[in-house]
């Protein structure tokens, strides 16, 4: 096979979409392709040729992830495809070693993705990032545990209103979230579109806003209904208030039986909320897989909720610039990382540090599933000390 990996070309656009459509088993008709939004970033797209003939691709985006502390430039990687006649054969290796030397050169201290397959992309250094949950209750069984009454007002807005006031509630509601990303204008444009062949046999989306006793702008759902069950496409609120009254409003629609939603956060107050929360099925899901680039500006690039000291060792086969050890000075006001010869407080590989990075899972969990090793005594409770935050990682836009 004479493989080539490169970047493609402004002409070759079409032909990546569509190899890596039918690579996803959803070749694209002529209608489709005439209303899909132009591809951004064509630059950072590489596709791997054999003979000339497009048979795998890779793409990222430009993105700013949320850390603790702040947010750190991020390469957002999606349409990671191989043909399936060119299985097995090294091109999603070296599509994903190509993309993250990339990512390097870029100054990108972090790379993130949503992963079809949960078993794939461990071995290029992801780590599960954040959790979600879906969930589905019926209707009977969505009475609050206490008393409630909604103290602002609802309103119905349509697409346009909604694409111009949605957004800042967005950015409200995830400024302070470990692993939120800024949904990008174009895809807000997509929302607003809501092209029938994309609803899945639902209705068109229902857009409700949420004004707070002072008339802000506190809140919104956006769902559909099928059949008759009400599907919470996007909750977003920036008050508790906000929270109760929309989705007590998404309850108490008449002629449904049931409402399910997607990408909830581990922490959503909801369950705790309901008089009998056993009837709230929960599903716990994979969301967001980071992978830390760059280690040691990925590492200083937060801050830790504790002052603490630890030597890291970190196996990194897909990076072996991250390989080796690792002083991290942590705590609230910043920190700094560089590589050390001193003994390590804690050994691990680049994928288990991803997961915990964000605070998804404490490196004592890790350490029980036989994936961190403690060397030094005290090391994994000082560890899950510093990388403690306040919110759970969550990321409610896929990509």
């Amino acid at each position: 096979m004479d493989l080539e990996i490169r970047a493609i070309t402004p002409e070759e656009t079409e032909g990546f979409i569509r190899a890596t459509s039918m690579a996803f088993g959803q070749p694209p008709s002529d209608e489709d392709m005439a209303r899909r939004p132009s591809m951004k970033e064509i630059e950072r797209s590489l596709a791997a040729y054999d003979n000339g003939s497009m048979v795998g691709g890779a793409h990222s985006r430009s993105f700013h992830i949320k850390v603790p502390g702040g947010e750190l430039p991020t390469a957002g990687v999606l349409d990671v495809t191989v043909a399936p006649t060119h299985r097995r054969r090294g091109i999603l290796t070296a599509l994903m070693v190509d993309q993250l030397k990339g990512s390097k050169e870029r100054g990108e201290p972090l790379a993130a993705l949503t992963a079809s397959e949960s078993v794939i992309y461990g071995r290029f250094g992801y780590g599960i990032a954040t959790v979600h949950e879906r969930w589905s209750v019926d209707r009977p069984y969505t009475a609050y545990a206490t008393p409630y009454e909604p103290t602002g007002r609802l309103e119905f807005v349509g697409p346009e209103q909604m694409r111009r006031t949605f957004p800042e509630v967005y950015r409200r509601a995830t400024a302070f979230r470990p692993g939120a990303i800024e949904r990008p204008a174009d895809v807000w444009d997509w929302i607003v579109t809501d092209y029938p062949p994309d609803r899945g046999g639902a209705s068109a989306y229902f857009h409700v806003a949420y004004y707070g006793t002072g008339g802000n702008l506190d809140g919104y759902v956006s769902y559909r209904i099928n059949g008759s069950t009400l599907s919470v496409h996007e909750l977003m609120s920036t008050t508790d208030e906000a929270h109760a009254a929309l989705w007590r409003f998404c309850f108490d629609v008449d002629l449904i039986s049931s409402t399910a939603g997607g990408q909830r956060p581990v922490d959503d107050p909801l369950p705790w909320m309901m008089a009998d929360p056993r009837q709230l099925k929960r599903t716990p899901y994979d969301g967001l897989w980071v992978r830390l680039v760059d280690l040691p500006a990925a590492l200083a690039g937060r801050t830790y909720a504790s002052e603490g000291r630890l030597v890291l060792e970190v196996r990194d086969e897909s990076c072996p610039w991250n390989d080796g050890r690792y002083v991290l000075d942590g705590g609230p006001e910043g920190a700094t990382c560089r590589p050390a010869d001193a003994k390590p407080d804690l050994a691990l590989s680049a994928s288990d540090l991803a997961a915990a990075y964000l605070g998804t899972v404490s490196f004592t969990t890790l350490s029980h599933a036989g994936r961190v090793e403690q060397v030094s005594e005290g090391a994994l409770a000082l560890a899950d000390a510093m990388f403690a935050t306040d919110l759970k990682p969550w990321c409610p836009y896929s990509f």
